[in-house]
């Protein structure tokens, strides 16, 4: 597989990147991550082409980034426990302390 830029109907799901920049190989575990927390099904199903379920399955445990709902969705639909996601452990969902103390 070599150097190749994204298709472009995925370029939505990048709003806040340089979308041209992107690259398969070099990016997969964002792209992957972009695909699972906002994807709808032409760009998921482009993905599990694109990518092993290995490494589709590897990204979503040691995400933290992905949304609860999105988290919990992927963990049935891949089969992948719970408690072996990152993004669902307690330490990843506690919440900042205050700024301001009052």
């Amino acid at each position: 597989m070599g150097d190749r830029p994204l298709p472009k109907f995925l370029r939505p799901l990048f709003w806040d990147t340089n979308f041209d920049r992107l690259r398969i190989p070099g990016h997969e575990r964002y792209i992957i991550e972009r695909v699972l927390e906002y994807g709808d099904v032409a760009e998921v199903r482009w993905m599990m082409q694109c990518f092993p379920r290995e490494q589709i399955v590897e990204t979503l445990r040691r995400s933290r980034g992905l949304s609860r709902k999105s988290a919990r969705f992927w963990s049935l639909v891949l089969d992948v426990p719970p408690e072996q996601m990152r993004c669902l452990t307690a330490s990843s969902r506690q919440q900042p302390g205050r700024i301001w103390p009052w």
